[in-house]
């Protein structure tokens, strides 16, 4: 009898365990909060497609807790007219309407519905009025798209892309926004599951500024009177003057200027005070005299050739008052934008200064 009770209670305690979860997995603490689904290719909730053609779902379990089974079933309100797979994937079997049913299997009651409208008119050919853009950083283009059909009611809606946003935006109307110096592809795609699609090339320039023919040009360098000594050795450095190398010091602001050996300059500067330095910089260190470098000093200006540079930092300056973002690629500097028609940066490369080329 003892052995009875006992058999019982272990009994009642194991259907209580099952009862209340003791020990099971973790998908009873699943809580569906939301199922969504939309086409893949557009983002909508109402899709048109071509007799014959396919398109795929994007669906979004969202949980309140727990991190598995968002799994859900596809189901047709039409199978005649559109059938749908197991993945998500529709296809337009004859012309007319169906409702397709998003269901999550943890909990039946969150549903999504996506409604597939099939037509026999299709879209043969999708063009631009242009397929090769150049464009400065943050300059626009409007791409205009003729989209060609055949039969009754096509969708002749496109969803447009950018291949890299980095590079170039583009808007659902075919507005392109360069963004920053690259290549991106521009795609206009027909939503109607026939894959017709036109494309174009988007060029964001940048301009290499390389170091010129000219054996040596003369640079006038705008010092900070009060930091003269300090930056003084920074145009040395850069320019890689010897101590026996002359330069010309402007003293006070004074127009009159001498003429010292780098080795004598130092020593003056430690105890009197300079505006402007005028030094011979050679092609063998020219590479390392670019404005990276002179933006680690206090120098207010630059001029090489009559071309004044002025507000220098580590990734921006202005030639002769118009400002421009820059990187520095080895021995090169990269202006952003096409800079080669700029008179400034003419007399340069007609100096034998630089060579600008367009990327």
């Amino acid at each position: 009898m003892k052995k009875m009770v006992k058999s019982a209670v272990v009994a009642l305690a194991l259907a209580l365990s099952l009862s209340f979860g003791v020990g099971t997995t973790a998908n009873a603490k699943v809580t569906v909060k939301k199922v969504a689904s939309v086409n893949k290719l557009t983002g909508s909730k109402k899709i048109t497609l071509t007799k014959g053609k396919k398109a795929t779902l994007k669906t979004t379990v969202t949980l309140k807790s727990g991190k598995t089974n968002k799994k859900v079933t596809y189901k047709s309100s039409k199978k005649s007219v559109a059938t749908v797979t197991k993945k998500g994937v529709i296809k337009a079997k004859k012309v007319g309407t169906a409702k397709i049913t998003v269901t999550s299997t943890q909990n039946k009651k969150k549903k999504a519905t996506v409604t597939v409208k099939v037509v026999k008119g299709k879209v043969t050919k999708v063009t631009f009025d242009q397929t090769a853009i150049r464009l400065d950083p943050a300059k626009t283009a409007e791409i205009k798209a003729t989209v060609k059909t055949s039969g009754k009611k096509p969708n002749k809606a496109l969803v447009w892309s950018t291949s890299d946003a980095k590079v170039a935006t583009v808007t659902a109307a075919g507005k392109v926004t360069a963004v920053a110096p690259g290549v991106a592809t521009i795609t206009a795609k027909a939503t109607d599951g026939t894959g017709k699609k036109a494309t174009a090339t988007v060029t964001v320039s940048k301009t290499t500024l390389a170091l010129g023919a000219a054996a040596s040009f003369k640079a006038d360098v705008e010092l900070d009177a009060t930091k003269a000594a300090t930056d003084f050795e920074a145009l040395v450095k850069a320019a890689g003057l010897k101590d026996t190398d002359s330069v010309s010091l402007t003293i006070n602001a004074r127009t009159a200027e001498t003429t010292k050996t780098v080795a004598q300059a130092r020593e003056y500067l430690k105890t009197n005070k300079a505006t402007k330095v005028t030094l011979t910089v050679k092609a063998a260190q020219a590479k390392k005299f670019s404005p990276a470098a002179l933006a680690l000093t206090s120098v207010k200006s630059l001029t090489v050739s009559g071309v004044k540079f002025t507000d220098i930092t580590a990734t921006s300056l202005k030639i002769d008052g118009v400002a421009f973002d820059y990187t520095v690629e080895g021995a090169n500097v990269v202006v952003n934008g096409d800079i080669t028609a700029n008179a400034s940066v003419k007399k340069l490369v007609d100096a034998k200064v630089i060579a600008a080329t367009l990327n």
